[in-house]
């Protein structure tokens, strides 16, 4: 059991990932899956950009593209590789840009073409007249345009605009489907930015020329200074010792932890969901009819079920809608995995209940009789 949870584990990609955030690859309500979703059934043509941004910068293409980023974290500058990407004809549309907070309220509706748009943010921008806003109040603008040459930069001040959360307001949805098609040419969504990489040869060559300064430039400084000030504390402790000195064991390789490890690495680059299914029920199923004294060979449904319902005094439809889930044809996705498995535990969780509070009758009555 402790092997199988560990593959399961394992295999499952991260939950509270702050990287996933703004991407089309994720559910949660600040992922952007059911708009891509959208897109595809609008017939729109729509890809995901997983390369570094040299690439597009170094590209001779003579065809525009328009790429989306959603930005994971609060972005306040854009790298000067990009104006001069956008001014040869491109357009690049920034969600997440940080402005100053106003006197807003938080919640708000802003009316656009394709109906009422959902904006949670008191963040606004001044538009000068260089920029034209596009979604704003008069507090300021939420979404503005600039004009690059023959190209367009367009920005907003939520990376939310039509993130997962707002699918029950179609203006958000439309709004930015309107963004991204206004332009001739390919679309893509950066999902680069979110940790999804599908290099290609070329790409290393493209990436060597990134100085230190690109690098500094795209982290944080927040960051750098937190990362800074642990390590001169580490290094002042280090040198302040109290008492002896305590040598080290060195740890015992746990061997059977690192083949789960590798086993697991390897199961999940093969996307092999569907067979960590498959032996998690076997071997769930198999504690269940051991603990219900069946013996240690699977016996059929029907006998199964049976000595459940006999033991627990439960409804049978409980455990044979789990035993159904096990036979379906398409693979499960992971979400599906770990609600069977949770209720198969209160299945065992039932079971345990139910004989106490047997046995504990079973002692009480030889005491009333006598």
């Amino acid at each position: 059991m402790l092997v199988l949870g560990g593959l399961l584990l394992l295999t499952a990609a991260p939950l509270n990932n702050p990287m996933a955030r703004g991407s089309t690859f994720s559910r949660s309500p600040d992922g952007y899956g059911a708009w891509y979703a959208y897109m595809q059934q609008q017939g729109v043509t729509i890809e995901r950009w997983q390369r570094p941004p040299e690439v597009l910068w170094q590209s001779e293409s003579t065809s525009p593209i328009t790429l989306l980023q959603v930005r994971p974290q609060w972005f306040e500058g854009v790298e000067s590789e990009w104006y001069d990407w956008v001014g040869q004809g491109n357009t690049l549309i920034l969600l997440g840009i940080r402005q100053p907070v106003t006197a807003a309220k938080f919640s708000t509706m802003q009316s656009s073409d394709h109906g009422a748009v959902s904006i949670d943010t008191r963040r606004r921008k001044e538009t000068p007249n260089e920029e034209k806003s596009l979604l704003g109040d008069r507090y300021g603008a939420v979404v503005w345009q600039t004009a690059i040459k023959s190209g367009n930069l367009i920005q907003a001040t939520t990376p939310n605009l039509a993130a997962n959360a707002y699918q029950d307001t179609p203006g958000n949805f439309a709004f930015l489907a309107e963004l991204v098609t206004t332009a001739q040419g390919s679309i893509w969504v950066d999902e680069y930015l979110h940790g999804y990489a599908d290099l290609q040869p070329e790409d290393e060559q493209a990436t060597s020329s990134e100085s230190w300064a690109n690098y500094l430039a795209q982290t944080p400084l927040l960051l750098i200074l937190v990362q800074a000030i642990a390590l001169c504390l580490v290094l002042f402790w280090g040198h302040q010792r109290r008492g002896a000195t305590v040598t080290l064991q060195q740890p015992v390789p746990n061997n059977s932890e690192a083949y789960i490890t590798a086993l697991a690495g390897v199961l999940r680059q093969a996307k092999s969901t569907g067979f960590v299914w498959e032996m998690v029920a076997k071997a769930e199923l198999l504690n269940l009819q051991k603990t219900l004294g069946l013996g240690s060979v699977l016996v059929d449904e029907e006998t199964l079920v049976d000595a459940w319902v006999q033991q627990t005094q439960g409804s049978p439809a409980e455990l044979q809608q789990l035993l159904k889930q096990t036979k379906r044809r398409s693979p499960p996705g992971e979400k599906d995995l770990v609600n069977w498995l949770e209720k198969i535990q209160a299945i065992h969780q039932e079971h345990n209940s139910k004989f106490k509070i047997q046995n504990s009758k079973l002692m009480e009555s030889p005491k009333k009789k006598s």
